[in-house]
């Protein structure tokens, strides 16, 4: 028993917590129990970090992250939070077998954007964006995507649960300015969002590397491999928005929003209908028409090729 939750069974484990499904004694709720590691209570700020993600689940609602219930402390001191239960899939294992369809990737970076939206204007930063930390939930009415562990996000109003000089993260999605360690903010997500997009297009991350060092390295210094040679079916306007995302400089890409409302104007022009003009002869007796250069584009008749 935690508190009032009768634990069911353990649904995994991440870098902090154990995370359990449990069960409310009194009203029935299922919920995603976490609860800080016995190893955690002898790092650094590991309660506060736990804490830290409470308060920010808390703070920001959105259907894309997951609910917020209630929190609190073991005997031993240890944090726990109870939240949302979501039934999703990680985008990870859905990436593991292969590049995935452009649609896809349109409506997944829309909807993840969306989530990166909503907390930057509250004032928090997620700072660990990746496919594991996403779910996939096609069939939740709710929301498609939940953006799940924000234990080392940074709140700008978050007094000490914020650590904003940290170079913290997950070295294949950090933006340029977290690997040196200096403040991050949303730009430092759309960033994270944009390798993992890039990895979604093309089957892999952009850099690569054997050690953490080398990846990072990569990061503050190589250019981004251009993403249209390796996905050339790829929309342009997709292509070019990732690219962005991906700038050396901050102040060069684009907002979480205005990654959501660009992708947004993308994914209606490649839904819209779309029609095909024949430039043809003026005959009229049924036969099939004649396709003209442009060239006789000026005497050409347009008309519906007729069809028996």
């Amino acid at each position: 028993m935690v508190s009032a939750y009768r634990i069911e069974r353990l649904l995994g484990t991440g870098g902090m917590g154990w995370v359990y499904r449990a069960c409310h004694t009194v009203d029935g709720r299922c919920v995603a129990l976490k609860v800080l590691r016995e190893d955690q209570l002898r790092q650094d700020r590991a309660i506060d970090r736990m804490m830290r993600e409470a308060q920010i689940l808390a703070t920001v609602s959105h259907g894309g992250i997951p609910q917020f219930f209630e929190c609190g402390l073991l005997g031993d001191g240890r944090p726990w939070i109870a939240m949302e239960l979501v039934a999703g899939t990680p985008l990870s294992l859905r990436m593991a077998e292969g590049p995935l369809d452009h649609d896809f990737v349109i409506d997944l970076v829309t909807n993840v954007a969306g989530v990166l939206a909503a907390a930057h204007d509250r004032g928090v930063t997620h700072r660990d964006l990746k496919p594991d930390n996403i779910l996939l939930t096609p069939t939740d009415p709710t929301y498609s995507v939940r953006v799940i562990d924000w234990g080392i996000a940074f709140h700008e109003n978050g007094g000490r649960y914020t650590n904003h000089d940290e170079a913290i993260g997950t070295p294949t999605y950090m933006a340029p300015e977290q690997a040196r360690g200096g403040p991050t903010d949303g730009y430092c997500d759309v960033y994270g969002l944009g390798v993992v997009a890039y990895q979604a297009m093309t089957g892999r991350p952009p850099f690569v590397g054997k050690t953490s060092v080398e990846i990072l390295v990569q990061h503050l210094n190589r250019p981004v491999p251009a993403l249209a040679p390796r996905c050339p079916d790829a929309p342009f306007g997709l292509v070019e928005l990732v690219e962005r995302m991906l700038a050396k400089n901050y102040r060069e890409r684009p907002s979480a929003s205005e990654v959501q409302l660009e992708l947004r104007k993308l994914r209606h022009e490649t839904t819209a209908p779309t029609y095909s003009v024949y430039f043809v002869d003026g005959a009229s007796d049924g036969t099939a028409p004649v396709v003209r250069s442009d060239a006789d584009a000026a005497t050409a008749i347009m008309r519906p090729t007729v069809r028996s």
